[in-house]
C-alpha cells in the first residue's frame, strides 16, 4: 500500500486521525468511532480550482469538525461552548472600542489580530481541558513516525519524532493571521463592513491556497520560511510532550485508519 496522507485532531481525551477517504476516534476510557468520509468536490471535479475549492474545502472543515465535537460528551460541549462564548464576548466589544479610541492602524490591528488568536487558544484549552495539547503533539508524534517508516507499536520509536508537523493547521492559521493583520479598511463606514467581509474571505483563500501547495514541498527553504512563525507556535503554544499513553492511544487510531484504507484498497483490486 502506498503511503496514505493522514492528518488529525486532538481532544481533550483523545485523538481522531483521518484520511481523505476515513476517519478514526480514539478515546482515553478504550472507546472507539470510526466512519468514512467525502469531499463534495469528489463528485464535482470541474468546482476544483482555484479559490472556489478554498471555500469549499473550508465549509466541509468547520462541518467535520462541528460533526466530531458532537462526539464528546454532553457535558464537554456545555463546556467548550461557555469558555468560547466568553471569547467571543471579550473580543467583539474590545475591537468595536479599539476601532473607536484608537483606529485601524496597522499596528494596533496586527497586535490585535495576536491577541485574539492567544485568546482563543487560552479558551480552547479551558474549554477542553489542557491535555488537548499534550494529545496534539501525540497526534504528530504519531504521524511524523508513519511518515518516516518506524514501527506504530512501538512507543519509544514514535516518541522519538518530532511533535511538530508542517501540516497542522496551526501553520495555516499563522499565515492566515499574517494575512489579516495587514488588513486596512477603507475609512468610510459603510464600506468597512463590505471590505472586511471580502478581504476576510480572500485572505482565508489565499492561506489555503497557499498551504496546499507548500505542504507538497515540506522540505524546501520557502515552505521552512513562510512556515516558520507556525512551527515555533506548535513547539511552544499549541503542543506539548505527550505520555506514552496518549501516543498509544494517538497510534491505534492512525492504524485503525490505515487499516480502513488498505480493506478499501483490497476491495478495490478484487
Amino acid at each position: 500500500m502506498s503511503e496514505i496522507r493522514v492528518g488529525g485532531q486532538a481532544f481533550g481525551d483523545g485523538v481522531l486521525m483521518r484520511s481523505k477517504k476515513y476517519w478514526a476516534l480514539v478515546r482515553e476510557d478504550g472507546s472507539t468511532e470510526f466512519g468514512s468520509v467525502t469531499s463534495w468536490l469528489d463528485h464535482h471535479p470541474k468546482w476544483n480550482i482555484f479559490f472556489i475549492r478554498s471555500i469549499i474545502s473550508f465549509i466541509e472543515m468547520i462541518k467535520f469538525g462541528f460533526k466530531t465535537y458532537t462526539k464528546m460528551p454532553a457535558a464537554n460541549n456545555r463546556k467548550l461552548l461557555f469558555w468560547m462564548g466568553i471569547y467571543v464576548a471579550v473580543t467583539l466589544p474590545l475591537s468595536i472600542l479599539l476601532r473607536t479610541w484608537i483606529g485601524d492602524g496597522i499596528l494596533v490591528n496586527t497586535a490585535f489580530q495576536f491577541f485574539c488568536f492567544m485568546a482563543a487558544l487560552w479558551a480552547l484549552s479551558r474549554g477542553m481541558s489542557g491535555r488537548v495539547w499534550s494529545f496534539h503533539g501525540a497526534e504528530h508524534k504519531a504521524v511524523n513516525a508513519y511518515e518516516e517508516g518506524k514501527d506504530l507499536n512501538n512507543p519509544a520509536a514514535i516518541q522519538s519524532c518530532s511533535r511538530v508537523h508542517p501540516r497542522c493547521g496551526t501553520n495555516l492559521v499563522f499565515i492566515l493571521l499574517v494575512l489579516m493583520a495587514l488588513y486596512f479598511p477603507y475609512p468610510e463606514a459603510k464600506l468597512n463592513v463590505l471590505f472586511t467581509g471580502f478581504y476576510t474571505l480572500f485572505s482565508l483563500a489565499i492561506s489555503l491556497e497557499l498551504f496546499r501547495q507548500l505542504v507538497r514541498f515540506p522540505k524546501s527553504i520557502i515552505t521552512r520560511i513562510v512556515l516558520f512563525g507556525g512551527r515555533l507556535l506548535q513547539k511552544f503554544v499549541t503542543t506539548r510532550e505527550p505520555d506514552d499513553g496518549q501516543v498509544a492511544i494517538a497510534s491505534k487510531a492512525l492504524q485503525l485508519v490505515l487499516a480502513l484504507e488498505s480493506m478499501d484498497e483490497a476491495k478495490a483490486r478484487s
